[in-house]
Protein backbone atom coordinates (compact mmCIF):
# COMPACT_ATOMS: atom_id res chain seq x y z
CA UNK A 1 0.00 0.00 0.00
CA UNK A 2 3.28 2.25 -0.16
CA UNK A 3 2.99 4.67 -2.92
CA UNK A 4 4.83 7.11 -4.85
CA UNK A 5 4.39 9.02 -7.58
CA UNK A 6 8.45 9.57 -7.90
CA UNK A 7 8.97 7.60 -10.93
CA UNK A 8 7.28 10.06 -12.65
CA UNK A 9 8.36 13.19 -11.68
CA UNK A 10 11.38 14.97 -9.97
CA UNK A 11 12.28 18.77 -9.18
CA UNK A 12 14.78 17.35 -12.73
CA UNK A 13 11.88 17.29 -15.07
CA UNK A 14 10.99 20.53 -13.68
CA UNK A 15 12.51 22.71 -16.80
CA UNK A 16 12.58 20.35 -19.69
CA UNK A 17 8.58 20.03 -19.29
CA UNK A 18 7.75 23.41 -18.40
CA UNK A 19 9.58 24.24 -21.97
CA UNK A 20 7.51 21.89 -24.19
CA UNK A 21 4.25 23.44 -22.14
CA UNK A 22 5.35 27.10 -23.33
CA UNK A 23 6.12 25.35 -26.36
CA UNK A 24 2.40 24.46 -27.05
CA UNK A 25 1.60 27.69 -25.04
CA UNK A 26 3.27 29.61 -27.83
CA UNK A 27 1.34 27.42 -30.56
CA UNK A 28 -1.87 28.18 -29.43
CA UNK A 29 -1.12 31.94 -29.44
CA UNK A 30 -1.99 31.92 -25.63
CA UNK A 31 -0.04 34.09 -22.80
CA UNK A 32 -0.37 30.89 -20.52
CA UNK A 33 -1.92 28.16 -19.04
CA UNK A 34 -3.72 26.62 -15.18
CA UNK A 35 -3.06 23.46 -14.86
CA UNK A 36 -4.91 22.97 -11.57
CA UNK A 37 -4.80 19.73 -9.18
CA UNK A 38 -8.41 18.80 -10.02
CA UNK A 39 -10.07 15.96 -12.12
CA UNK A 40 -13.08 16.39 -14.19
CA UNK A 41 -14.75 15.43 -10.86
CA UNK A 42 -13.39 17.59 -8.55
CA UNK A 43 -12.57 16.02 -6.15
CA UNK A 44 -9.65 15.66 -3.18
CA UNK A 45 -7.48 12.62 -4.73
CA UNK A 46 -6.78 12.35 -8.36
CA UNK A 47 -5.75 8.94 -10.05
CA UNK A 48 -2.39 8.90 -11.64
CA UNK A 49 -3.41 9.56 -15.25
CA UNK A 50 -4.75 12.80 -13.75
CA UNK A 51 -1.82 14.39 -11.62
CA UNK A 52 -0.83 16.92 -14.14
CA UNK A 53 0.41 19.21 -11.79
CA UNK A 54 2.86 16.88 -9.92
CA UNK A 55 3.91 15.59 -13.57
CA UNK A 56 5.21 19.20 -14.28
CA UNK A 57 6.18 20.35 -11.48
CA UNK A 58 6.93 17.98 -8.98
CA UNK A 59 4.85 18.84 -6.44
CA UNK A 60 2.38 16.17 -4.72
CA UNK A 61 0.44 17.81 -2.36
CA UNK A 62 -3.22 16.97 -2.19
CA UNK A 63 -4.18 20.83 -2.86
CA UNK A 64 -2.43 23.90 -4.97
CA UNK A 65 -2.38 24.71 -8.72
CA UNK A 66 0.41 26.24 -11.23
CA UNK A 67 -0.08 29.14 -13.49
CA UNK A 68 2.24 29.15 -16.56
CA UNK A 69 3.08 32.30 -18.00
CA UNK A 70 5.70 33.35 -20.77
CA UNK A 71 8.12 34.73 -18.39
CA UNK A 72 6.84 33.14 -14.99
CA UNK A 73 5.08 30.04 -13.43
CA UNK A 74 3.60 29.92 -10.51
CA UNK A 75 3.08 27.24 -7.72
CA UNK A 76 0.29 28.39 -5.54
CA UNK A 77 0.21 26.07 -2.15
CA UNK A 78 -1.30 27.10 1.18
CA UNK A 79 0.52 26.88 4.36
CA UNK A 80 0.46 23.15 5.05
CA UNK A 81 2.65 23.04 2.32
CA UNK A 82 5.00 25.81 2.57
CA UNK A 83 7.71 23.74 2.88
CA UNK A 84 7.44 21.15 1.35
CA UNK A 85 6.93 22.73 -2.44
CA UNK A 86 10.46 23.78 -1.68
CA UNK A 87 11.83 20.24 -1.54
CA UNK A 88 9.87 19.21 -4.58
CA UNK A 89 9.85 22.00 -7.70
CA UNK A 90 12.64 23.31 -9.22
CA UNK A 91 13.14 26.75 -7.94
CA UNK A 92 15.12 27.99 -11.15
CA UNK A 93 11.73 27.89 -13.06
CA UNK A 94 9.02 27.24 -10.96
CA UNK A 95 8.22 29.75 -8.02
CA UNK A 96 5.90 29.35 -4.97
CA UNK A 97 3.28 31.67 -4.22
CA UNK A 98 1.71 31.73 -0.79
CA UNK A 99 -2.41 30.81 -0.95
CA UNK A 100 -5.31 32.43 -0.88
CA UNK A 101 -2.51 35.21 0.61
CA UNK A 102 -1.69 35.80 -2.91
CA UNK A 103 -4.84 35.56 -5.26
CA UNK A 104 -4.66 34.06 -8.62
CA UNK A 105 -6.55 36.72 -10.40
CA UNK A 106 -4.15 39.61 -9.00
CA UNK A 107 -1.38 37.29 -10.22
CA UNK A 108 -2.61 37.02 -13.82
CA UNK A 109 -2.30 39.70 -16.30
CA UNK A 110 -5.40 41.58 -17.12
CA UNK A 111 -3.90 41.36 -21.00
CA UNK A 112 -3.40 38.37 -23.02
CA UNK A 113 -5.10 35.16 -23.41
CA UNK A 114 -4.96 32.20 -20.69
CA UNK A 115 -5.90 28.80 -21.56
CA UNK A 116 -7.34 26.67 -19.32
CA UNK A 117 -9.06 22.66 -19.62
CA UNK A 118 -13.36 23.74 -19.44
CA UNK A 119 -13.11 19.87 -17.82
CA UNK A 120 -10.66 20.30 -14.49
CA UNK A 121 -12.35 23.80 -13.32
CA UNK A 122 -15.78 24.96 -12.19
CA UNK A 123 -18.23 27.45 -13.15
CA UNK A 124 -17.62 29.10 -10.02
CA UNK A 125 -13.70 29.07 -10.23
CA UNK A 126 -14.04 30.95 -14.13
CA UNK A 127 -16.73 32.89 -13.06
CA UNK A 128 -14.00 34.71 -10.45
CA UNK A 129 -11.04 35.25 -12.88
CA UNK A 130 -13.51 36.33 -15.66
CA UNK A 131 -15.13 38.76 -12.92
CA UNK A 132 -11.75 40.32 -12.06
CA UNK A 133 -10.75 40.99 -15.89
CA UNK A 134 -8.71 37.72 -16.92
CA UNK A 135 -9.39 36.93 -20.74
CA UNK A 136 -9.79 33.03 -20.18
CA UNK A 137 -10.02 30.32 -22.90
CA UNK A 138 -11.21 26.99 -23.19
CA UNK A 139 -8.88 24.69 -24.87
CA UNK A 140 -7.61 20.91 -25.00
CA UNK A 141 -5.52 19.81 -22.00
CA UNK A 142 -2.05 21.03 -23.41
CA UNK A 143 -0.22 18.50 -20.55
CA UNK A 144 -2.37 15.87 -22.10
CA UNK A 145 -0.12 16.89 -25.55
CA UNK A 146 2.74 16.57 -23.93
CA UNK A 147 2.17 13.72 -21.53
CA UNK A 148 3.31 10.97 -24.02
CA UNK A 149 3.26 7.75 -21.15
CA UNK A 150 0.62 9.69 -19.56
CA UNK A 151 -1.50 6.24 -17.78
CA UNK A 152 -5.08 4.68 -19.33
CA UNK A 153 -7.80 5.59 -16.66
CA UNK A 154 -8.60 2.64 -14.13
CA UNK A 155 -11.12 0.04 -15.06
CA UNK A 156 -11.62 -1.26 -11.41
CA UNK A 157 -14.97 -2.68 -10.90
CA UNK A 158 -17.92 -0.80 -8.94
CA UNK A 159 -19.34 -2.93 -6.59
CA UNK A 160 -22.30 -2.72 -4.03
CA UNK A 161 -21.91 -1.51 -0.65
CA UNK A 162 -23.90 -3.94 1.73
CA UNK A 163 -27.35 -2.57 3.10
CA UNK A 164 -25.68 -3.83 6.56
CA UNK A 165 -23.44 -1.16 6.58
CA UNK A 166 -24.84 1.70 4.64
CA UNK A 167 -27.99 1.53 7.20
CA UNK A 168 -30.59 2.81 3.75
CA UNK A 169 -31.69 1.54 1.05
CA UNK A 170 -30.00 3.30 -2.31
CA UNK A 171 -33.65 3.02 -3.84
CA UNK A 172 -34.86 5.24 -0.58
CA UNK A 173 -31.88 7.59 -0.92
CA UNK A 174 -32.87 8.14 -4.91
CA UNK A 175 -37.17 8.66 -4.07
CA UNK A 176 -35.72 10.95 -1.44
CA UNK A 177 -33.73 13.44 -3.81
CA UNK A 178 -35.99 12.85 -6.19
CA UNK A 179 -39.07 13.59 -4.72
CA UNK A 180 -36.92 16.66 -3.50
CA UNK A 181 -36.43 17.78 -7.24
CA UNK A 182 -39.67 17.37 -8.22
CA UNK A 183 -41.68 19.54 -5.54
CA UNK A 184 -39.10 22.69 -6.39
CA UNK A 185 -40.32 22.22 -10.12
CA UNK A 186 -36.48 21.35 -11.52
CA UNK A 187 -35.83 18.07 -13.29
CA UNK A 188 -32.37 16.89 -12.99
CA UNK A 189 -29.23 16.96 -10.82
CA UNK A 190 -26.23 16.36 -12.38
CA UNK A 191 -23.79 14.53 -10.10
CA UNK A 192 -20.15 15.00 -10.83
CA UNK A 193 -18.27 14.10 -7.35
CA UNK A 194 -17.94 9.75 -7.22
CA UNK A 195 -18.54 9.91 -3.51
CA UNK A 196 -21.94 11.49 -3.71
CA UNK A 197 -22.38 8.76 -6.35
CA UNK A 198 -20.72 6.10 -4.31
CA UNK A 199 -23.21 7.51 -1.13
CA UNK A 200 -26.53 7.36 -3.09
CA UNK A 201 -26.01 4.04 -5.35
CA UNK A 202 -24.78 2.16 -1.84
CA UNK A 203 -21.70 1.34 -4.28
CA UNK A 204 -17.99 1.76 -3.28
CA UNK A 205 -14.83 1.19 -6.14
CA UNK A 206 -10.93 1.22 -6.02
CA UNK A 207 -10.34 3.54 -8.61
CA UNK A 208 -8.75 5.95 -6.03
CA UNK A 209 -7.73 2.91 -4.02
CA UNK A 210 -7.25 4.66 -0.65
CA UNK A 211 -11.17 6.60 -1.33
CA UNK A 212 -13.39 3.61 -1.96
CA UNK A 213 -15.12 5.24 -4.88
CA UNK A 214 -15.27 4.27 -9.04
CA UNK A 215 -14.86 7.04 -11.00
CA UNK A 216 -18.27 8.54 -12.96
CA UNK A 217 -21.12 10.69 -13.96
CA UNK A 218 -24.32 10.87 -13.33
CA UNK A 219 -27.76 12.26 -13.68
CA UNK A 220 -30.75 11.93 -11.25
CA UNK A 221 -33.97 12.37 -12.64
CA UNK A 222 -37.19 13.73 -10.67
CA UNK A 223 -39.40 10.78 -11.98
CA UNK A 224 -37.40 8.52 -9.97
CA UNK A 225 -34.60 7.06 -11.91
CA UNK A 226 -31.01 7.87 -12.36
CA UNK A 227 -28.36 7.04 -15.53
CA UNK A 228 -24.82 6.41 -14.81
CA UNK A 229 -22.33 6.86 -17.16
CA UNK A 230 -19.15 4.70 -16.72
CA UNK A 231 -17.40 2.14 -18.47
CA UNK A 232 -19.28 -1.00 -19.19
CA UNK A 233 -16.54 -3.09 -17.86
CA UNK A 234 -17.15 -1.42 -14.69
CA UNK A 235 -20.01 -3.70 -13.82
CA UNK A 236 -20.46 -7.24 -13.44
CA UNK A 237 -23.62 -9.27 -12.70
CA UNK A 238 -24.30 -8.39 -9.20
CA UNK A 239 -23.63 -5.08 -9.61
CA UNK A 240 -26.95 -4.77 -12.57
CA UNK A 241 -29.00 -6.75 -9.77
CA UNK A 242 -28.25 -4.39 -6.93
CA UNK A 243 -29.06 -1.63 -9.80
CA UNK A 244 -32.42 -2.74 -10.47
CA UNK A 245 -34.80 -1.29 -12.91
CA UNK A 246 -34.35 2.32 -11.96
CA UNK A 247 -30.62 2.89 -12.36
CA UNK A 248 -29.41 2.88 -16.14
CA UNK A 249 -25.58 2.50 -17.08
CA UNK A 250 -24.33 3.90 -20.25
CA UNK A 251 -20.97 4.16 -21.47
CA UNK A 252 -19.36 7.74 -20.98
CA UNK A 253 -19.53 8.62 -24.89
CA UNK A 254 -23.37 9.02 -24.04
CA UNK A 255 -22.80 11.57 -21.60
CA UNK A 256 -22.63 14.45 -23.63
CA UNK A 257 -25.33 13.62 -25.54
CA UNK A 258 -27.50 12.89 -22.77
CA UNK A 259 -26.66 16.27 -21.21
CA UNK A 260 -27.56 18.02 -24.44
CA UNK A 261 -31.05 16.36 -24.64
CA UNK A 262 -31.92 16.86 -20.48
CA UNK A 263 -35.44 19.31 -20.40
CA UNK A 264 -34.70 21.81 -17.97
CA UNK A 265 -34.63 23.30 -14.99
CA UNK A 266 -31.33 21.41 -14.41
CA UNK A 267 -30.01 21.47 -11.23
CA UNK A 268 -25.54 21.93 -10.99
CA UNK A 269 -23.25 22.18 -8.44
CA UNK A 270 -21.39 25.81 -9.20
CA UNK A 271 -18.90 24.67 -6.65
CA UNK A 272 -17.77 21.01 -7.77
CA UNK A 273 -18.82 20.91 -11.69
CA UNK A 274 -16.71 21.18 -14.28
CA UNK A 275 -17.37 24.70 -16.28
CA UNK A 276 -17.41 22.13 -19.83
CA UNK A 277 -20.41 20.80 -18.58
CA UNK A 278 -22.19 24.51 -17.91
CA UNK A 279 -21.01 25.72 -21.10
CA UNK A 280 -22.82 22.74 -22.55
CA UNK A 281 -26.03 23.13 -21.35
CA UNK A 282 -25.77 26.78 -21.82
CA UNK A 283 -25.11 26.09 -25.29
CA UNK A 284 -28.15 24.03 -25.72
CA UNK A 285 -30.48 26.58 -24.00
CA UNK A 286 -31.19 24.35 -21.25
CA UNK A 287 -32.23 26.15 -18.14
CA UNK A 288 -29.66 26.25 -15.32
CA UNK A 289 -30.30 26.28 -11.57
CA UNK A 290 -27.40 26.72 -9.62
CA UNK A 291 -27.77 24.80 -6.13
CA UNK A 292 -25.60 22.92 -3.63
CA UNK A 293 -25.26 18.36 -4.20
CA UNK A 294 -28.55 17.69 -2.36
CA UNK A 295 -26.11 14.71 -1.39
CA UNK A 296 -24.02 16.29 0.73
CA UNK A 297 -25.90 17.10 3.95
CA UNK A 298 -27.80 13.48 3.51
CA UNK A 299 -23.98 11.77 3.32
CA UNK A 300 -22.21 13.96 6.18
CA UNK A 301 -25.10 13.09 8.95
CA UNK A 302 -24.85 9.59 9.87
CA UNK A 303 -27.52 7.46 10.31
CA UNK A 304 -27.72 5.03 13.21
CA UNK A 305 -25.85 2.12 11.57
CA UNK A 306 -22.81 4.26 9.99
CA UNK A 307 -22.51 5.34 13.33
CA UNK A 308 -22.21 2.02 15.13
CA UNK A 309 -20.38 0.68 11.81
CA UNK A 310 -17.95 4.00 12.72
CA UNK A 311 -17.81 2.97 16.16
CA UNK A 312 -16.70 -0.77 15.73
CA UNK A 313 -14.06 0.55 13.33
CA UNK A 314 -12.54 2.59 15.41
CA UNK A 315 -12.10 -0.30 18.51
CA UNK A 316 -10.67 -2.53 15.52
CA UNK A 317 -8.01 0.36 14.81
CA UNK A 318 -7.64 1.44 18.06
CA UNK A 319 -6.72 -2.01 18.77
CA UNK A 320 -4.00 -1.93 15.97
CA UNK A 321 -2.94 1.32 16.98
CA UNK A 322 -1.94 0.03 20.59
CA UNK A 323 0.09 -2.96 18.93
CA UNK A 324 1.73 -0.57 16.47
CA UNK A 325 1.97 2.73 19.26
CA UNK A 326 3.84 0.14 22.27
CA UNK A 327 6.07 -1.25 19.07
CA UNK A 328 7.13 2.63 18.61
CA UNK A 329 7.97 3.02 22.42
CA UNK A 330 10.49 -0.47 21.71
CA UNK A 331 12.59 1.19 19.00
CA UNK A 332 16.20 1.98 19.58
CA UNK A 333 17.26 4.51 17.07
CA UNK A 334 21.15 2.91 16.98
CA UNK A 335 19.25 -0.02 15.07
CA UNK A 336 18.36 2.51 12.43
CA UNK A 337 14.96 2.50 12.08
CA UNK A 338 13.84 4.71 9.69
CA UNK A 339 10.29 6.36 8.85
CA UNK A 340 9.27 4.49 6.09
CA UNK A 341 9.75 1.38 8.70
CA UNK A 342 7.57 3.05 10.57
CA UNK A 343 5.08 3.26 7.93
CA UNK A 344 5.21 -0.35 6.81
CA UNK A 345 4.66 -1.47 10.15
CA UNK A 346 1.87 0.55 10.87
CA UNK A 347 0.68 -0.33 7.96
CA UNK A 348 1.39 -4.49 8.71
CA UNK A 349 -0.66 -3.93 12.04
CA UNK A 350 -3.78 -2.08 10.78
CA UNK A 351 -3.71 -5.39 7.61
CA UNK A 352 -3.37 -7.78 11.05
CA UNK A 353 -6.78 -7.64 11.47
CA UNK A 354 -7.94 -9.35 8.88
CA UNK A 355 -10.96 -5.95 8.14
CA UNK A 356 -8.58 -3.40 6.49
CA UNK A 357 -9.56 -2.71 3.02
CA UNK A 358 -6.81 0.13 2.51
CA UNK A 359 -4.96 3.09 4.04
CA UNK A 360 -7.15 6.22 4.10
CA UNK A 361 -4.61 8.49 2.65
CA UNK A 362 -0.98 7.91 2.57
CA UNK A 363 0.29 8.11 5.75
CA UNK A 364 2.05 10.80 7.34
CA UNK A 365 5.00 10.44 9.54
CA UNK A 366 7.67 12.74 10.35
CA UNK A 367 10.41 12.38 12.37
CA UNK A 368 12.45 15.46 13.63
CA UNK A 369 12.62 18.26 11.35
CA UNK A 370 10.11 16.32 8.91
CA UNK A 371 7.31 16.66 11.24
CA UNK A 372 7.57 20.03 10.98
CA UNK A 373 6.01 20.06 7.06
CA UNK A 374 2.57 19.46 7.59
CA UNK A 375 1.20 16.81 5.20
CA UNK A 376 4.79 15.64 4.97
CA UNK A 377 4.70 12.14 2.65
CA UNK A 378 8.09 10.19 2.96
CA UNK A 379 9.83 8.98 -0.05
CA UNK A 380 13.27 7.29 -0.81
CA UNK A 381 14.51 10.37 -0.76
CA UNK A 382 13.22 12.52 1.87
CA UNK A 383 13.38 9.13 4.22
CA UNK A 384 14.52 9.68 7.32
CA UNK A 385 16.31 7.20 10.39
CA UNK A 386 14.82 7.80 13.93
CA UNK A 387 17.31 9.85 15.90
CA UNK A 388 17.49 9.72 19.71
CA UNK A 389 15.63 11.97 21.80
CA UNK A 390 13.66 13.70 19.25
CA UNK A 391 9.79 13.82 17.84
CA UNK A 392 7.91 11.68 15.74
CA UNK A 393 4.14 12.75 14.52
CA UNK A 394 2.36 9.92 12.66
CA UNK A 395 -1.17 10.94 10.98
CA UNK A 396 -2.47 7.64 9.70
CA UNK A 397 -6.11 6.07 8.98
CA UNK A 398 -8.09 3.15 7.76
CA UNK A 399 -10.39 1.81 5.24
CA UNK A 400 -12.82 -0.37 6.54
CA UNK A 401 -16.49 -1.91 5.43
CA UNK A 402 -17.86 -0.18 8.54
CA UNK A 403 -15.55 2.80 8.59
CA UNK A 404 -13.31 5.49 8.02
CA UNK A 405 -10.50 5.91 10.48
CA UNK A 406 -7.97 9.40 10.83
CA UNK A 407 -5.34 9.35 13.88
CA UNK A 408 -2.30 11.65 15.05
CA UNK A 409 -0.33 10.89 17.46
CA UNK A 410 2.72 12.92 18.58
CA UNK A 411 5.59 10.50 20.10
CA UNK A 412 8.84 11.03 22.07
CA UNK A 413 12.22 9.12 20.91
CA UNK A 414 13.73 8.89 23.62
CA UNK A 415 13.68 12.72 25.76
CA UNK A 416 12.26 15.06 23.86
CA UNK A 417 13.87 18.40 23.91
CA UNK A 418 11.16 19.98 27.47
CA UNK A 419 10.02 23.12 24.76
CA UNK A 420 8.26 20.23 22.69
CA UNK A 421 6.66 18.98 25.47
CA UNK A 422 5.28 22.38 26.51
CA UNK A 423 3.85 23.23 23.14
CA UNK A 424 2.74 19.83 22.56
CA UNK A 425 0.88 20.62 25.86
CA UNK A 426 -0.58 23.86 24.89
CA UNK A 427 -1.37 21.38 21.32
CA UNK A 428 -3.55 18.99 23.76
CA UNK A 429 -5.14 21.41 25.71
CA UNK A 430 -6.86 22.84 22.47
CA UNK A 431 -7.88 19.46 21.83
CA UNK A 432 -9.45 18.57 24.64
CA UNK A 433 -11.19 21.95 24.65
CA UNK A 434 -13.25 20.71 21.33
CA UNK A 435 -13.92 17.93 23.04
CA UNK A 436 -15.45 18.85 25.74
CA UNK A 437 -17.30 21.81 24.12
CA UNK A 438 -21.03 22.39 24.31
CA UNK A 439 -22.62 24.42 21.95
CA UNK A 440 -25.91 25.92 20.49
CA UNK A 441 -27.20 23.80 17.85
CA UNK A 442 -26.43 26.68 14.52
CA UNK A 443 -23.38 27.13 15.15
CA UNK A 444 -20.78 26.54 12.64
CA UNK A 445 -16.85 25.26 12.46
CA UNK A 446 -15.61 28.90 11.98
CA UNK A 447 -17.93 29.80 15.91
CA UNK A 448 -15.82 27.56 17.09
CA UNK A 449 -12.14 26.99 15.50
CA UNK A 450 -10.88 29.78 17.78
CA UNK A 451 -11.07 27.39 21.49
CA UNK A 452 -9.07 24.92 19.86
CA UNK A 453 -6.29 27.91 19.63
CA UNK A 454 -6.36 29.85 22.78
CA UNK A 455 -3.93 28.29 24.82
CA UNK A 456 -1.50 28.60 21.74
CA UNK A 457 -2.25 32.21 20.92
CA UNK A 458 -1.68 33.04 25.18
CA UNK A 459 2.01 32.33 24.11
CA UNK A 460 2.44 33.71 20.41
CA UNK A 461 1.93 30.32 18.24
CA UNK A 462 -0.38 28.83 15.72
CA UNK A 463 -0.75 26.65 13.15
CA UNK A 464 -1.59 27.10 9.63
CA UNK A 465 -4.36 24.35 8.75
CA UNK A 466 -7.72 24.31 9.91
CA UNK A 467 -8.47 22.31 13.19
CA UNK A 468 -10.83 19.84 11.57
CA UNK A 469 -12.25 18.28 8.57
CA UNK A 470 -15.38 16.35 7.89
CA UNK A 471 -14.90 12.42 7.47
CA UNK A 472 -16.88 9.66 5.52
CA UNK A 473 -18.21 6.23 6.23
CA UNK A 474 -16.26 4.35 4.26
CA UNK A 475 -16.05 7.09 1.77
CA UNK A 476 -13.59 9.64 1.51
CA UNK A 477 -11.38 10.78 4.80
CA UNK A 478 -11.72 14.54 3.97
CA UNK A 479 -15.53 14.82 3.41
CA UNK A 480 -17.67 18.45 3.47
CA UNK A 481 -19.31 20.26 4.20
CA UNK A 482 -18.40 20.43 8.29
CA UNK A 483 -15.51 21.26 9.29
CA UNK A 484 -14.00 23.30 12.31
CA UNK A 485 -11.98 26.38 10.56
CA UNK A 486 -12.03 29.95 10.01
CA UNK A 487 -13.76 29.44 6.70
CA UNK A 488 -16.84 26.75 7.77
CA UNK A 489 -20.08 27.98 6.98
CA UNK A 490 -22.02 24.80 7.32
CA UNK A 491 -24.30 24.35 10.99
CA UNK A 492 -23.09 21.00 12.57
CA UNK A 493 -25.69 18.82 12.46
CA UNK A 494 -26.30 15.53 14.20
CA UNK A 495 -24.08 12.22 13.11
CA UNK A 496 -21.56 14.04 11.49
CA UNK A 497 -18.19 13.47 11.93
CA UNK A 498 -15.37 15.67 12.55
CA UNK A 499 -11.82 15.53 12.97
CA UNK A 500 -10.42 17.26 15.51
CA UNK A 501 -6.61 18.19 15.57
CA UNK A 502 -4.60 21.12 16.01
CA UNK A 503 -0.97 21.38 16.05
CA UNK A 504 2.21 23.11 16.26
CA UNK A 505 5.09 23.16 13.74
CA UNK A 506 8.45 24.27 14.80
CA UNK A 507 10.16 24.51 11.13
CA UNK A 508 13.70 22.55 10.97
CA UNK A 509 13.18 21.28 14.94
CA UNK A 510 10.05 19.16 15.13
CA UNK A 511 5.73 19.11 14.09
CA UNK A 512 3.55 18.49 16.70
CA UNK A 513 -0.74 16.94 16.14
CA UNK A 514 -2.70 15.59 18.13
CA UNK A 515 -6.70 14.28 16.47
CA UNK A 516 -8.88 12.56 17.35
CA UNK A 517 -12.28 11.93 15.11
CA UNK A 518 -15.85 13.28 17.02
CA UNK A 519 -19.91 13.12 15.84
CA UNK A 520 -22.17 15.77 16.37
CA UNK A 521 -24.75 14.69 19.20
CA UNK A 522 -27.23 16.03 21.44
CA UNK A 523 -26.24 17.03 24.66
CA UNK A 524 -27.67 16.35 27.73
CA UNK A 525 -28.95 19.14 29.42
CA UNK A 526 -27.50 20.68 32.26
CA UNK A 527 -30.25 19.93 35.43
CA UNK A 528 -32.88 20.04 32.15
CA UNK A 529 -33.01 23.86 32.30
CA UNK A 530 -30.59 24.76 29.58
CA UNK A 531 -32.43 27.42 27.71
CA UNK A 532 -31.46 26.17 24.07
CA UNK A 533 -30.73 23.67 22.36
CA UNK A 534 -27.62 21.87 23.03
CA UNK A 535 -25.34 20.21 20.70
CA UNK A 536 -22.12 18.36 21.53
CA UNK A 537 -19.06 15.62 20.59
CA UNK A 538 -18.78 12.05 21.15
CA UNK A 539 -15.40 10.90 20.73
CA UNK A 540 -14.33 7.92 18.10
CA UNK A 541 -10.75 7.58 18.15
CA UNK A 542 -9.40 5.46 20.59
CA UNK A 543 -5.24 5.44 21.79
CA UNK A 544 -3.52 6.68 24.29
CA UNK A 545 -1.77 9.87 23.89
CA UNK A 546 1.60 10.12 24.55
CA UNK A 547 2.45 10.91 28.39
CA UNK A 548 6.08 11.84 27.48
CA UNK A 549 4.86 14.76 25.16
CA UNK A 550 2.72 16.25 28.46
CA UNK A 551 3.35 18.81 30.99
CA UNK A 552 1.26 17.77 33.77
CA UNK A 553 1.76 21.42 35.40
CA UNK A 554 0.05 22.75 32.29
CA UNK A 555 -3.46 21.19 32.63
CA UNK A 556 -6.14 22.42 34.24
CA UNK A 557 -8.16 19.89 37.07
CA UNK A 558 -10.83 19.41 34.40
CA UNK A 559 -8.74 19.00 31.08
CA UNK A 560 -7.00 16.35 33.44
CA UNK A 561 -10.07 14.58 34.60
CA UNK A 562 -11.15 14.47 30.95
CA UNK A 563 -8.00 13.30 29.83
CA UNK A 564 -7.68 10.17 32.65
CA UNK A 565 -11.52 9.56 31.47
CA UNK A 566 -10.81 9.04 28.10
CA UNK A 567 -7.63 6.73 29.02
CA UNK A 568 -9.66 4.65 31.33
CA UNK A 569 -12.14 4.85 28.00
CA UNK A 570 -9.25 3.49 25.68
CA UNK A 571 -8.63 0.48 28.26
CA UNK A 572 -12.02 -0.41 28.76
CA UNK A 573 -12.85 -0.98 24.76
CA UNK A 574 -9.41 -2.57 23.91
CA UNK A 575 -7.88 -4.10 26.79
CA UNK A 576 -9.37 -7.28 25.66
CA UNK A 577 -8.48 -7.23 22.04
CA UNK A 578 -4.59 -6.49 21.84
CA UNK A 579 -1.71 -9.21 22.54
CA UNK A 580 -0.42 -9.91 26.11
CA UNK A 581 2.74 -7.45 25.50
CA UNK A 582 0.30 -4.72 24.92
CA UNK A 583 -1.87 -5.24 27.13
CA UNK A 584 0.81 -4.68 30.31
CA UNK A 585 2.27 -1.07 27.75
CA UNK A 586 -1.88 -0.08 27.26
CA UNK A 587 -2.21 -0.48 31.04
CA UNK A 588 0.76 2.01 31.99
CA UNK A 589 -0.28 4.06 29.19
CA UNK A 590 -4.01 4.40 30.17
CA UNK A 591 -2.95 4.91 33.90
CA UNK A 592 -4.18 8.20 35.22
CA UNK A 593 -1.61 11.17 35.43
Amino acid sequence: MFQSFESATSPDTGAARLKQLRDEIDKEGLDGFLIPRADAHQGEYVVVRDMRLAWLTGFTGSAGFCAVLKDKAGVFIDGRYTLQVHDQIDLTCFSPVAWPENKLENWLPKSGKIGFDAWLHTRAEIEKLRGAGINLVATDNLIDRIWHDQPVAPLDKMVPHPLEYAGQDHVEKITYIAKNLKNSGHNAFILTQPDAIAWLLNTRGTDLGQTPVALAFAIIHAAGNVSLFMDERKTNAALIEHFGENIGVLPPKNFIPELSNLNGPVCIDKLTAPEAIVNLLEKQGIEIVFCDDPTTLPKACKNDTELHGTKQAHIRDGAAMCEFLAWVDTINPATGITEIDIVKTLEAKRAATGKLKNISFDTICGSGPNGAIVHYRVNNQTNRTLQFNEVLLVDSGAQYMDGTTDITRTLAIGAPPPKAVHNATLVLKGMIAISRLRFPKGLTGKDIDAIARTALWAEGLDYDHGTGHGVGSYLSVHEGPQRISRLATTAFKLGMIVSNEPGYYKEGAYGIRIENLIFVKQADAINGSDDREMLCFETLTLAPISKAMIDKSLLTMDELNWLNAYHQQVWDSLNGLVTATTKDWLEAACAPL
